[in-house]
């Protein structure tokens, strides 16, 4: 099949006036200038509230490279787009070596919105990826609580006045949580130099009375490789069985400096939920108990055990408080848990499929009660291997493969195509699955042909470096990778797509920073999808 309004608007946007295309497209231009695609850094900002994303917007670079950062276009015009995605990259005349560490920190303001301060540094030319929440303060989470306070403290980074902050909730009786540090207190960073000047103090409080309580704890409840305290025997990686809450701190300046260091410990408390269990004993916590807590840092992915605070009833208001100490900026989570493997089982896939790049359905069970532990999608093409982790030692599990996938649901056969062999947790040994019979999906074939006029050739070395395609269910504006194609390879094959279905399709040239290039409710009738282009301007 032929996208013929798509085509016409590419020939319009490369023949920059030469004709006039009547579609819903008119007036886009494709754009020609290839992006850079070394170091690039994309930041992708969600609500984990699900609220419609800010418009306001406001991005600054901070850092010592701040000044070499550009957008992937090679520009200074740096802006989100409408899916939340920011792209920047060092500039082409950087060279990034593990020698010479590029610095720089992304911030992103927004009216009403927690500010993000997300350091970056790269030390060689691949991707860096970051998610980030983008929490609302008056429509957070159901279970997170934000806050955020202005101080001060001297050139020296040491605090002029006690600082002190405590959350506010939406309703009355809601559970909150404090940070307060002494007077004299010194700020410092990584590095140990002062952070000095006006402040801001950002706390993010969980708590534990409604929803899925680990959904906006660092790891969703699993804690992998725990440092030991003072050096001491490391815990290894842990899962959550029974949270009390986490307090999140954050402190930087004017100058977007994190603070990471405190001369003086900092006064953690947290409302605790009575009806919590004390995971040591099964019973409801109470006054006098001891909490085992751990610290997360987001900048070097590490988890730290650190001196278990205590549960004290609050002689102003009569309820249960957690109280503890910390000795950095951090994600603090008191909690009890248990120990998990970091590896094992281990699945092995035998099957028909090769290159195919949809995902099926699996399912996790417990062999011993045949409870379904986890349900999820995999790439089951032959010698594929699915490996599970985060579960406790001494289990005994197996895997359920269906015939559905993640792209177009249930295929040819829809059911449970096969049921691995018992394999033990913590066991990395390959258990053999065999999906002989899971049918191969129907394949569409998509490929970009630019034409030239009699005459003349196409000059590859003029085409855009990339043409980045995507596609949704019609009108869902959920969009799902479907091909890339470069200027030497422009026929590929994908399993994404199903005959008979209608779909949104857009397009992007410069790295997905932009999709000027979009067909809504194209019914795809055809093993093939053909996008022709009238581009005089690649010919020679």
């Amino acid at each position: 099949m032929t996208i013929r309004r798509l085509s016409s608007l590419l020939c319009a946007g490369l023949a920059a006036g030469l004709l006039t295309c009547q579609n819903p497209l008119d007036g886009v231009q494709l754009r020609v200038k290839d992006p850079i695609q070394i170091g690039v850094v994309e930041v992708r900002l969600y609500d984990p509230a699900g609220n419609p994303r800010p418009t306001d917007n406001r991005i600054t670079l901070a850092g010592p490279n701040a000044a070499q950062v550009v957008t992937t276009l090679n520009t200074t015009r740096y802006r989100i787009n409408p899916d939340g995605v920011l792209l920047l990259a060092p500039s082409p005349l950087v060279t990034l070596s593990a020698q010479a560490p590029f610095r720089f920190t992304t911030v992103v303001e927004a009216e009403g919105y927690m500010t993000i301060v997300q350091p970056i540094v790269q030390t060689g030319p691949g991707r860096v990826t970051r998610v980030i929440r983008q929490i609302s303060l008056s429509k957070p989470p159901r279970t997170l609580t934000p806050a955020r306070l202005a101080g001060q403290a001297g050139t020296d980074g040491t605090l002029t006045a006690p600082f002190s902050l405590t959350t506010t909730g939406l309703t009355a009786d809601a559970d909150r949580a404090s940070v307060s540090l002494p007077a004299g207190t010194r700020l410092t960073d990584r590095d140990g130099q002062a952070v000095g000047g006006k402040l801001t103090m950002q706390v993010l409080q969980t708590h534990t009375r409604a929803g899925d309580v680990t959904s906006q704890v660092p790891g969703g409840g699993i804690l992998s490789n725990v440092h030991g305290q003072n050096g001491g025997p490391a815990p290894g990686s842990l899962r959550v069985t029974s949270l009390a809450g986490s307090l999140t701190l954050e402190i930087y300046n004017e100058a977007y400096l994190l603070a990471h260091g405190l001369s003086q410990p900092a006064r953690l408390t947290m409302d605790i939920n009575p009806a919590t269990i004390n995971g040591s004993n099964g019973r409801r916590v109470q006054p006098g108990d001891s909490i085992p807590l751990y610290s997360y840092d987001a900048f070097t992915n590490r988890w730290q055990q650190e001196t278990p605070g205590v549960i004290v009833r609050n002689s102003q208001n009569s309820r249960l408080e957690y109280r503890a100490t910390a000795s950095r900026t951090a994600a603090y989570v008191a909690t009890w848990t248990e120990s998990v493997c970091d590896l094992g089982p281990v699945f092995t896939i035998n099957s028909k499929l090769a290159n195919v790049d949809v995902n099926y359905r699996c399912e996790l069970i417990d062999a011993t009660t045949g409870q379904r532990i986890s349900n999820f999608y995999a790439n089951v093409n032959n010698g594929a291997s699915i490996r599970v982790s985060g579960q406790p030692s001494g289990r005994q599990l197996k895997l359920r493969i269906y015939d559905e996938t993640d792209a177009w649901g249930k295929g040819a056969k829809g059911g449970l195509m096969a049921e691995s062999a018992v394999g033990e947790t913590c066991d990395p040994s390959p258990i053999a699955v065999s999906l002989a019979s899971l049918p191969v999906p129907p394949v569409m074939n998509l490929s970009f042909d630019f034409e030239c006029p009699k005459g003349t050739t196409l000059d590859e070395s003029a085409l855009p470096a990339q043409i980045r395609t995507q596609y949704s269910e019609t009108g869902k504006e959920n969009w799902r990778e479907l091909i890339t194609a470069t200027r030497t390879q422009r026929k590929v094959a994908s399993y994404k797509l199903k005959i008979g279905q209608r779909y949104d399709f857009r397009a992007s040239t410069d790295g997905g920073a932009t999709w000027p290039l979009r067909q809504n409710n194209y019914l795809v009738d055809k093993p093939e999808w053909k996008l022709d282009i009238n581009a005089p301007m690649y010919c020679k």
